[in-house]
C-alpha cells in the first residue's frame, strides 16, 4: 500500500509496504498487448548496485576526458563541437585534393572523356575526384580505385542531362569486379571485391565509350 493508493507492483513478493521493497527504479517500459504495459524495474540493494555503477561509469567518463565530473556534460560538449568542426574541415580538404588531382588528370582525357585507375584513401575521395573532373567539362568520367588494397571503389560521373547513364556505364564492368550498386543517372558509385579485374573493368568502359 502507498498511501490511500493501492500500487500492485510487488513483484509476487507479496509486501504490505513500499518500506520493504525500498528504493525502486524503473528501467523500461514496453508493450506486450493491447492497452498492456510491461515495466521492468530493480528495487534495493539492485538499485543501489545499478547506482553505483551509473556512477563509476560517469567517474571513468570524466576522468577519460580529464575533467572533474561537474564539467563532464560541457566537456562532452565541447568534444561534440570540435569533432564537427573538424569533419568540416576535412571535407573541404578533400575536396580541395580532389580539385588538385582533377588538374593532372584531366589532360589523359581522351574525346572528351576519362576512365582510369587512381590511387585514394577513401571511397569519398574516389566520387569527389569524378565529380571534380566532370564539373571541369568532361562528358564522362569513370574512377577505379583500391582504397587501402581492400576491395575496389567505383565512381561514375556523367554531364548532367547529357545522353550518357552514369550506372549504365558501370553495369558490365561492375560484375567483373565483383559488384554491383550504382544506378545514378549522372552520378553512380559502387564498390567490389576482385581488384585483379581492375584492368579488364576499365577496358570495358573504355569499350562502352569507344576511346
Amino acid at each position: 500500500q502507498a498511501g490511500p493508493r493501492s500500487i500492485e507492483f510487488c513483484g509476487g513478493t507479496h509486501v504490505s509496504s513500499l518500506g520493504e521493497i525500498g528504493p525502486v527504479k524503473i528501467t523500461s517500459e514496453t508493450s506486450i498487448g493491447s492497452n498492456i504495459r510491461r515495466l521492468e524495474a530493480v528495487a534495493g540493494t539492485g538499485l543501489i548496485d545499478r547506482l553505483r555503477s551509473v556512477e563509476d561509469r560517469i567517474v571513468e567518463a570524466s576522468d577519460a576526458l580529464g575533467v572533474p565530473v561537474e564539467d563532464l556534460i560541457d566537456a562532452v560538449r565541447k568534444r561534440i563541437e570540435e569533432a564537427k568542426s573538424s569533419k568540416a574541415l576535412i571535407a573541404e580538404l578533400r575536396r580541395q585534393l580532389a580539385a588538385s588531382a582533377a588538374g593532372d588528370l584531366i589532360d589523359d582525357a581522351v574525346d572528351n572523356k576519362l576512365v582510369a585507375e587512381v590511387a585514394a584513401g577513401t571511397r569519398d575521395e574516389v566520387r569527389d575526384l569524378a565529380v571534380s573532373l566532370r564539373d571541369k567539362g568532361l562528358d564522362a568520367v569513370v574512377l577505379i580505385s583500391s582504397p587501402g588494397g581492400k576491395g575496389v571503389a567505383v565512381a561514375s560521373a556523367t554531364k548532367v542531362g547529357g545522353d550518357l547513364n552514369a550506372g549504365e556505364l558501370i553495369g558490365e564492368a561492375m560484375k567483373l569486379l565483383g559488384g554491383g550498386g550504382g544506378k545514378g543517372a549522372d552520378l553512380a558509385t559502387a564498390g567490389g571485391r576482385n581488384v585483379e579485374a581492375i584492368g579488364d573493368a576499365i577496358a570495358n568502359v573504355r569499350a562502352k565509350l569507344g576511346i
